[in-house]
């Protein structure tokens, strides 16, 4: 079977492959990824002695230190018209990353070492999510694959993480020492495989136009509103460790069971990604991220409500169908909607707010347990009271953006 038959993202054969093996990245990541994170709210709380705020502090300040390289890694693809050699360096200190993952001793080391690989993915994400824009002719499809392809390295990630748990029981440094093998299989295919398209049409609009700052005025205002839509969503965005921390409070004796909560999450996310991908090619975006938010309501409902394993698992469900659902289709909207000489500009604008927004959001979803006590409800169940309160504001803002612009 030719490349272009299993993968028809691109009428040109070699962006085709390029785009193949880019996806196959993104899948060794997202396999060393989940070996590290499915585990790491409890490594936090179990051995260094953390908590809930702590936890949310961690998060919310290295996923802003995340979106601020990605803000830079995007002004730089403009103003140097260079990708690759980002992609090269954000891969490598993830593996340096993995590590001091393995050496932490306190949560100091901890925020080095995850601030490291945040602030690196951040650097590979802005310039792969460039390359995909500017050879993916059906970018819904493109987009959603590569999120597909990342999503299913999570869930291999899981049961590798869960089958040593089971053998090893919680010794937490030697699943994070395995966990430098994927990234090293990333870094071979990224030097060997990847094949960049030098003479692209695309790449020879942008080289004929000088960046400056000012050129930010020049996107048009469904970029802005697309802007607008997912800071609001992405304030119920906050990291997946706030499910594992209520499923720790409601089953306290189950947490060898918890990375396979995470694999129910990640099957699920794969199941509709591509389904919902090739879905927003054929309508308008807008209306596939709206059912995206509503799906993602739900989860918060089940959040707030949980009280047995049936009810936890209904919170992996419904959060696993809105990530595969939504994240490859934000990530079209943006190549959709922005200028193509501007789409590193554009990238790096929608990273710098929504990581703004993500830092304030981890920080309130840890700081929320006093809002659930206070309404008589557990500390846990705080993130999700605030995460259905803004799914429904991002809802009202999408649904009238939907009523008065048309879309094509």
């Amino acid at each position: 079977m030719k490349i272009k038959d299993f993968f028809s993202v691109s009428d040109n054969k070699n962006n085709n492959a390029t785009i193949m093996w880019l996806c196959w990245m993104h899948f060794c990541w997202g396999v060393a990824a989940s070996m590290i994170f499915s585990l790491l709210p409890i490594f936090i709380v179990d051995e260094l002695g953390g908590d809930s705020k702590s936890f949310g502090l961690l998060e919310g300040s290295v996923i802003f230190l995340a979106f601020t390289s990605k803000l830079l890694a995007g002004f730089i693809i403009d103003a140097f018209k260079k990708k690759l050699p980002m992609l090269k360096a954000g891969t490598l200190f993830t593996i340096v990353s993995k590590l001091l993952f393995a050496c932490a001793s306190n949560m100091f080391f901890v925020f080095i070492a995850k601030a490291i690989d945040r602030f690196f993915e951040g650097l590979r994400r802005a310039p792969s999510d460039a390359i995909l824009a500017e050879l993916a002719s059906k970018k819904g499809f493109a987009y959603s694959f590569r999120h597909m392809m990342n999503i299913s390295g999570y869930f291999l990630g899981s049961i590798i993480t869960s089958q040593i748990v089971y053998i090893y029981s919680k010794n937490f440094r030697v699943i994070f020492t395995l966990a430098i093998i994927p990234t090293v299989v990333a870094l071979y295919i990224l030097t060997t495989k990847i094949k960049y398209d030098k003479d692209s049409k695309s790449r020879e609009v942008r080289a004929k136009h000088k960046w400056k700052i000012k050129d930010i005025t020049l996107m048009p205002k469904g970029y802005w509103h697309l802007i607008i839509t997912i800071s609001l969503l992405f304030f119920n965005r906050f990291s997946e460790g706030f499910i594992t921390l209520r499923a720790k409070e409601i089953l306290p004796d189950s947490i060898g069971s918890f990375p396979l909560f995470m694999s129910i999450y990640e099957i699920f996310a794969i199941s509709v990604a591509i389904p919902f991908g090739k879905l927003s090619d054929k309508f308008d975006k807008r209306k596939t991220l709206l059912l995206g938010i509503a799906i993602l309501f739900i989860a918060d409902i089940f959040g707030i409500i949980a009280n047995n394993v049936f009810t936890i698992v209904a919170i992996y469900i419904f959060a696993g169908i809105h990530y595969g659902a939504t994240h490859g289709i934000l990530g079209a909207l943006v190549a959709q909607t922005a200028p193509k000489h501007l789409i590193g500009t554009a990238l790096a604008f929608y990273y710098g707010i929504d990581g703004i927004v993500l830092f304030f959001s981890n920080n309130l979803a840890g700081r929320s347990s006093g809002i659930a006590r206070f309404i008589g409800l557990e500390g846990s169940s705080g993130p999700f009271i605030v995460g259905a309160l803004v799914s429904l504001l991002a809802m009202l803002y999408l649904y009238c953006w939907l009523k008065k612009e048309k879309f094509k």
